[in-house]
């Protein structure tokens, strides 16, 4: 695991954004709020990380998992956690929500799992 997990994450989650705004745009539930806003949430992570603020990183994490999402997560992390679990606790909520967004909005994803389209802005 690499420690720009977070911004790789960020990075992919800017892609599913537009492709879930793109394929449901009419959508305005708090799920699809906090989905569309996951990428700031990864951003702001690896910041905290980069700073070695593990205990704030998984909270954060968890709470949006647990809390917007609804996402249970059975990846349970040692308190104070060391910089290899809150990666491996990046990868595996990373993945858990992905396969959660893409359950909810399958119009989004192509048959491989990623994202259709960028979002386009009209002019």
């Amino acid at each position: 695991m690499r420690a720009d997990e977070f911004v790789r994450g960020a990075i992919e989650w800017v892609a599913i954004r537009d492709a879930v705004r793109a394929a449901y745009p009419t959508d305005t539930s708090a799920f699809y709020t906090t989905v569309c806003a996951l990428y700031r949430e990864f951003a702001w992570e690896h910041l905290l990380f980069r700073a070695g603020l593990f205990v704030p990183v998984v909270t954060r994490l968890r709470a949006v998992c647990e809390g917007a999402l609804n996402i249970s997560l059975p990846v349970s992390v040692s308190t104070p956690p060391s910089r290899d679990e809150v990666l491996a606790f990046a990868v595996a909520i990373r993945a858990r929500c992905r396969s959660v967004v893409v359950a909810r909005y399958p119009a989004a994803f192509n048959q491989l799992g990623r994202p259709k389209a960028r979002f386009r802005r009209s002019a």
